[in-house]
């Protein structure tokens, strides 16, 4: 017997060169932007925090926006698009305890992603669901130890300093966040973004 897997959904990851340099640098930035800023309410239930979306026009996140473009230029040659990516929107977003992110996908872009600057223990991951709207109606029961290429939704593990880009089409969200610590030890903190092609 022979098998093919077609249509694909591919999810990359990758960490930036020196994570705990850059999240000492992002956490006060953010820390003091949401004390000052009121939250957008978009994707956010539960009282988390979202900035607003131009935060690819702010000087002061150059150093993640360049890594986050040697990712997409990467992306873009192993996918096979040209010409160049753009930055089409980027925010930051805090989790408190008892805060999650709805399902949903990026309109208008063709990439988005995530960066992890903080992640307390059980605050939460990003998942993704099958773009497919076939497998959500006739489920059948699976065994243990299918290819993860088979199944409807996968959790991707939240990691300090990685970013995570997929893309804008695929549904995910973020699970809720059940820190257990205390003030700001408990929230969790990420970057979201979408990329477009100039």
């Amino acid at each position: 017997m022979h098998r093919e897997i077609l249509f694909p959904t591919p999810v990359y990851f990758k960490m930036v060169k020196d994570p705990k340099k850059m999240n000492d640098y992002l956490f006060p930035l953010i820390k003091a932007w949401s004390e000052k800023e009121e939250s957008i309410q978009k994707t956010n239930v539960g009282g988390g925090w979202h900035s607003p979306s131009e935060m690819h026009h702010k000087k002061e996140y150059k150093p993640l926006i360049d890594e986050l473009y040697i990712m997409q230029d990467e992306i873009f040659k192993d996918y096979g698009m040209e010409p160049k990516p753009a930055l089409g929107g980027m925010w930051a977003n805090v989790n408190y305890p008892g805060s999650y992110n709805r399902l949903h996908i990026h309109s208008n872009s063709q990439w988005s992603g995530v960066y992890y600057v903080k992640v307390p223990k059980k605050s939460g991951n990003l998942f993704v669901e099958d773009p497919r709207v076939g497998p959500h109606y006739i489920s059948p029961r699976r065994v243990q130890g299918i290819p993860k290429a088979l199944w409807t939704v996968v959790a991707c593990p939240a990691v300090e300093g990685q970013m995570i880009m997929f893309p804008a089409w695929l549904p995910h969200g973020v699970e809720l966040n059940e820190s257990k610590e205390k003030g700001e030890e408990g929230w969790r903190i990420s970057i979201s973004f979408n990329f477009i092609q100039m």
